[in-house]
């Protein structure tokens, strides 16, 4: 069970988490903390927590597997009130999350474009950022205290547990993460964008990428000032705005 005053003793934030609905199961925490949105049961800064996720979403409408008590699902829901928050929030997210993990773990791991958190090239979270209208829902799913993962992620996927052989206190992680998220949130694109790259985990490297139903080679560059992809294909630099890349 996640302790919700354990939880909130660690909060730093101003504004972020500090009402915070914790579910037993739901479908989507994203979906879940729309309706709630639009029912005026919760307002910006909220977040949904849920043990469990029966239609737990990745990009690309993925499945995301989460297993009760084991793992961080939530959601937070933010207003679209600033130009380029909507550009920041994959990065910083992402750089939030590894900053938590470090934090209380001091497990480096690093990041894998557009918003996977990784750890030796095994995904252990990832991010889905949907844009509702004057909201923006940030998903996160974290690997955190599982033993075994779902046979058919197996080789690709780690949780915190596996690389560290003990329990992770989820409690202690939600609020490292969220404290260093409301503080990245203030800081400019710029600088946002330059931390992610030197946490990258393909930087200046030769990768492969699926877009559109093809397997692209290219060479990551790294972001260019929107916070986009840019990347060598052949002798030609372009600007990628989607796709999955393989480590």
């Amino acid at each position: 069970m996640f302790l919700v005053p354990l939880f909130a003793s660690n909060l730093s934030t101003n504004k972020i988490g500090h009402r915070i609905e914790y579910l037993k199961s739901v479908d989507s925490t994203n979906t879940e903390i729309y309706r709630m949105f639009q029912n005026h049961s919760i307002q910006f800064g909220d977040l949904v927590f849920a043990e469990q996720q029966i239609s737990g979403r990745g990009r690309r409408n993925n499945i995301w597997y989460s297993k009760p008590g084991e793992s961080i699902t939530c959601s937070i829901i933010l207003k679209n009130n600033a130009s380029d928050l909507l550009q920041k929030l994959p990065l910083l997210t992402g750089i939030s999350i590894i900053k938590g993990i470090k934090q209380l773990t001091d497990i480096e791991c690093e990041l894998k474009w557009p918003n996977d958190i990784v750890y030796n090239s095994k995904k252990i979270g990832g991010v889905l950022i949907e844009n509702k209208g004057d909201c923006l829902i940030i998903g996160v799913g974290l690997n955190v205290n599982e033993n075994e993962l779902e046979e058919s992620i197996q080789k690709t996927t780690l949780s915190l547990k596996l690389i560290i052989n003990r329990s992770v206190q989820r409690e202690l992680l939600l609020a490292f993460i969220l404290n260093h998220f409301e503080s990245l949130m203030n800081q400019s694109l710029k600088s946002i964008i330059k931390e992610w790259e030197s946490s990258c985990a393909h930087m200046e490297t030769s990768i492969n990428f699926h877009q559109s139903g093809k397997l692209i080679s290219a060479k990551f560059l790294g972001l260019n000032q929107h916070g986009e992809a840019t990347m060598k294909i052949g002798a030609e630099k372009k600007t990628i705005t989607s796709g999955i890349i393989e480590l």
